[in-house]
């Protein structure tokens, strides 16, 4: 669109595209990576709104610098698997265990309520009913963007974090099986034989995963633990093996990809260099042209041309916010939580992100919705992805530490007798020693110190003199 408008205006259209080199296209799309995110975060935005957009201006209904051709589809496939893994890595099914009745019955309601809400407030305004559910189950995900800021304020421990990250695996999982449902209802192939086929299927593909991955991974980690290369490809493999998986038994493969993330955290330590080179990797490289792809989908015109569109987003807006909230305060009225925990958890719950927007694309490569819709999709996860963190914020330094203790009392809390000392002097061992030794402080929920004793060289049989050795400083119990 504005590259016609630069055309009509006088302005030579080879100008702004579209670049061919893929030595430039590469270039471009790396720029965009180092500065839409830094840009946006000096704003106070989430950097996701900045690749997004950026990705609108680029594309072909911005700029028309880069065409959305089959590199950018793969590349973005890519990141969308790799976006949706790393999202099962974040929702344990060990997030379940601190808290799993609460955790339950929040995920119950954040899944069926905006089903219902958002069914309804999308047939309202004309959609079909296979749509209305498809993006009714996009306001029953959620993605956890305001956690960072609940770590830094110290509230961790609140039963109602608690039992939002396991209301986010369940809210995630049934929203992608409903993904899987409808669009095998769209193509015309739900029938008896599907449902007899699709549900002994997914049990079966289901334990395979969350079973069969752990025992795997062990044993391997265990045999050639040694190569962090072969690790890495390992976890890789498993990936893309996992939603080739789901392909086969006929659901999106985005949900294999969650449950091989969901299934490969118990092997994985969250400080460990592998998690670190995963999450290094996929947040810097592959989910951006995901991001970039998706802004790429966005068509201006159609909000400049078409004015159902702001009717659509108001719509979708409303309705993912009043029902993740009803979701929030009618559980937290259950559990007779205060107003400002309420809001932690609505707010933790409110933004829509990774689930989001895996969902959206899928549907729209199956023209189960149009571009309008996913105008609307985005609009909502930009307002959302800005209000999340604020609420969280907002209501989380209204909360005494001595609240947060009180809330927290019934929780598990760490064993800090558990101390797990590992001798980090021999660089040929000390990978494998970290390893083991985070394994062992996680399970007990103990703390790992590091130590690493350096001799005096002067003489070779004496004591280190005191400040000769380098160790972490022991917790207060």
């Amino acid at each position: 669109m504005l590259a016609s408008w630069l055309q009509i205006s006088g302005i030579p259209l080879a100008v702004v595209g579209p670049v061919k080199n893929p030595v430039l296209v590469f270039l471009i799309i790396l720029t965009i990576m180092l500065v839409a995110p830094l840009l946006f975060e000096r704003l106070r935005l989430p950097g996701i709104i900045g690749l997004i957009l950026s990705g609108l201006v680029v594309g072909p209904y911005g700029l028309g610098i880069l065409q959305r051709d089959e590199t950018i589809v793969l590349l973005g496939t890519v990141g969308l698997l790799f976006l949706m893994f790393m999202a099962g890595l974040e929702t344990s099914l060990e997030d379940l265990k601190l808290n799993a009745g609460k955790a339950s019955i929040f995920g119950a309601f954040t899944f069926l309520l905006p089903m219902l809400i958002g069914t309804v407030a999308m047939l309202a305004i004309g959609y079909d009913f296979l749509a209305a559910v498809l993006v009714a189950s996009c306001f029953a995900s959620h993605t956890l963007i305001g956690l960072p800021i609940v770590s830094k304020l110290g509230l961790m421990r609140l039963q109602t974090v608690t039992a939002t990250l396991g209301a986010t695996l369940i809210s995630n999982v049934l929203a992608l099986l409903v993904l899987a449902v409808v669009v095998r209802a769209y193509q015309g192939e739900l029938s008896l034989r599907f449902w007899l086929t699709l549900i002994p299927s997914i049990a079966l593909y289901t334990f395979a995963t969350l079973w069969g991955v752990p025992k795997l991974g062990s044993w391997f980690f265990q045999r050639f633990g040694h190569d962090e290369g072969a690790e890495f490809t390992f976890v890789i493999a498993t990936l893309f093996v996992v939603a080739y998986g789901a392909g086969l038994i006929g659901i999106e493969p985005v949900v294999g990809a969650f449950l091989a993330g969901t299934a490969i955290t118990p092997i994985i330590p969250q400080l460990s260099p592998l998690m670190n080179r995963i999450q290094f990797i996929g947040n810097t490289l592959f989910v951006p042209f995901f991001l970039i792809s998706v802004g790429m989908l966005i068509n201006p015109g159609i909000l400049l041309g078409e004015p159902r569109t702001l009717l659509v987003g108001g719509v979708m807006i409303a309705a993912e916010v009043v029902s993740k909230f009803l979701a929030a305060w009618i559980p937290a009225q259950l559990f007779g939580w205060r107003l400002a925990s309420t809001m932690i958890m609505f707010g933790l719950s409110m933004a829509q992100a990774a689930t989001t927007l895996a969902a959206i694309t899928v549907a729209f490569q199956v023209e189960l919705v149009d571009e309008l819709t996913v105008n609307g999709t985005i609009a909502m996860i930009l307002v959302t992805c800005i209000a999340s963190p604020w609420i969280v914020a907002r209501w989380g330094q209204q909360l005494q530490p001595r609240e947060v203790a009180s809330e927290a009392s019934d929780l598990p809390r760490p064993a800090w007798g558990s101390r797990v000392l590992v001798p980090v002097v021999n660089p040929e061992t000390e990978s494998n020693l970290l390893r083991l030794a985070l394994i062992l402080a996680k399970k007990e929920g103990g703390t790992l110190l590091p130590l690493h004793v350096l001799s005096d060289r002067a003489g070779s049989r004496q004591q280190p003199w005191p400040g000769k050795s380098s160790c972490c400083p022991l917790p207060s119990p």
